[in-house]
This record gives C-alpha cells, structure tokens and sequence, in this order.
C-alpha cells in the first residue's frame, strides 16, 4: 500500500469540495488503497482556513476519514526547524515535510511549491499522481 503525506490545502478540500477527485481520493482512502497521513500541524492550519462557523463539524469529519495523524516530537521539531534554516521552508511546511521525512514518507501530495526545495527527502506530486498510486 502507498503511504502519501497529504498536504493541508488538499486536506481542506477534500472536506469542502464535491469533486470527483477528491470523491476519489476519499475513496482510496477509505479502501485503504492509500495510506493518507498527515502532521498535526494541519488541525490548527484547517481551523484557520475553514473559519469560526464550520471548523468545528470539518474537524470532526475530518477524525472520521482513513488518516494517520503524527503528533510533532522533538525530532520533528528540530528537523523542521533544520529544514527551514537551509531550504527557507516556511515554518508550517517545515513540521509538515520534516513529520513525512520522519515517518520514511516518499510522497506529499501537494500544489505548494515550497516542498520542491525537499524533493530529494519527499517527493511532491499532484492529486492525479496520487490517484494513480490508489489504483
């Protein structure tokens, strides 16, 4: 099975969007043809992008979807900070790249061109990539 870092925005829209790829992706998800994990530093981030009046009912969807969810630990923490001193990550990418890197992670499906300057640790890849790797 392909383990697959997932990316905050795609997280976001997986719980916001109909679309039938992300009704896809879900579907990997829940068939277990991906593994989906993702940072803890996602909760705060979907909180912030989702706004006061729905956060609370997408977190819980979001409990309720096939992840994996990897606290920070102080491992984490001082490779994102390592990350983000020599590639200028910004500091939420770094905790989330360094969890994949930390959890022997190839892939993080991602638009965020930031994680090109870690593709040599964790490959990006695009939702389609991703949905290929779920067949």
């Amino acid at each position: 099975m392909n383990k697959i870092l997932i990316d905050t925005m795609h997280i976001y829209a997986l719980l916001t969007t109909r679309e039938s790829s992300y009704v896809k992706l879900s579907q990997a998800l829940d068939d277990e043809k991906i593994t989906g994990v993702i940072s803890v530093t996602t909760l705060p981030e979907l909180i912030i992008f989702l706004g006061r009046d729905i956060y609370r009912k997408k977190i819980n969807e979001l409990l309720s979807l096939n992840l994996e969810i990897i606290d920070t630990d102080r491992t984490i923490a001082i490779r994102a900070g390592e990350l983000h001193m020599t590639y200028k990550l910004p500091p939420g990418d770094a905790l989330i790249a360094a969890t994949g890197i930390s959890e022997n992670i190839k892939h993080v499906l991602t638009d965020d061109g930031h994680f090109d300057a870690v593709e040599n640790f964790i490959k990006p890849i695009n939702l389609k990539t991703a949905l290929k790797m779920g067949r």
